[in-house]
């Protein structure tokens, strides 16, 4: 009996998405829950309102963290983590005591006696459980950091999509302007007219590669942070222990990554010498671009 609701109670803290303990659950407005990394993951791509992956209900992208199903996850993970630490594997050689002091300095895991040696006395010493629980959390801060300067990404690139796309009707409003300004005011004037168009046409052609180039890195850099949140979320779910065996390469890498943000640039064409057109182009451009 006992057994069976030990299962039954370890199924509903499983993710029906990853089929891990819950990590950071939240709850949709059908009233399933899932990790928070699992489903900002599943609906990536996809516009609002989406769907429940249990029971297929459209919802919209709207999480609240399940406090509750948050408690009973850090009761099981610390469970977890006290029956980890009583196994032989974990006793102090020298004092045959559980180690259940974390050393911060060192990062590793001590004995009450350990803790007091010359060795370690003047380091930051705290319980392992609540040194696990911390780490956890910086984990979770890392992880919503870092999936800020993914919607960040998505963001620019969906925006450096419509700039392109604009830019070209853009380019083609500035041929047709510079053909009417040159026959209205210079009808006999054609080679410098198609000289015109030529020199605008390079330059657009030239911002375009550029846009072009940023928009490849933008994808590039969504390749690279979904990676990088993945593997965030691959180690959130992992045991308390593995946890407290550092995070700070990781932690390095995550940052460093989210320093090196490509940015939208700025489109403009130098002014034309034409009464009228400069104007005129600029209004389309405002339409256009705002």
């Amino acid at each position: 009996m006992e057994s069976d609701i030990s299962q039954a109670f370890q199924k509903e803290l499983t993710c029906f998405i990853c089929l891990s303990c819950l990590t950071d659950p939240v709850t949709i407005s059908c009233g399933h829950s899932f990790c928070r990394a699992c489903l900002q993951l599943s609906w990536e791509d996809f516009q609002p309102p989406v769907q429940c992956p249990m029971c297929r209900e459209q919802y919209w992208k709207e999480l609240r963290t399940n406090i509750v199903l948050k408690k009973l996850v850090t009761i099981v993970r610390q469970a977890s983590l006290m029956k980890d630490l009583s196994s032989e594997a974990h006793k102090c050689v020298t004092h045959k005591d559980t180690k259940r002091i974390f050393c911060a300095d060192n990062r590793l895991f001590l004995c009450q006696l350990c803790s007091n040696s010359h060795d370690h006395r003047g380091h930051r010493h705290c319980p392992i459980e609540a040194a696990a629980e911390d780490q956890m959390n910086r984990l979770l801060k890392q992880m919503a950091s870092l999936w800020e300067m993914v919607q960040e990404n998505q963001e620019n690139l969906e925006a450096e999509n419509r700039m392109k796309i604009l830019w070209m009707d853009y380019l083609t409003f500035r041929e047709e302007m510079i053909r009417t300004e040159y026959r209205k005011l210079h009808p006999l004037l054609c080679e410098e007219e198609e000289k015109h168009i030529e020199s605008m046409r390079n330059e657009g052609q030239c911002i375009l590669e550029k846009l072009r180039t940023r928009e490849a890195m933008m994808v590039q850099k969504r390749k690279e942070l979904r990676e990088m949140y993945q593997e965030l979320m691959a180690m959130s779910q992992e045991p308390y222990l593995v946890l407290l065996q550092g995070l700070d390469d990781i932690f390095r890498r995550s940052e460093s990554m989210q320093l090196s943000m490509p940015q939208p640039i700025k489109t403009e064409l130098n002014a034309l010498p034409i009464t009228g057109l400069t104007e005129s182009s600029k209004q389309f451009q405002g339409e256009c671009l705002h």
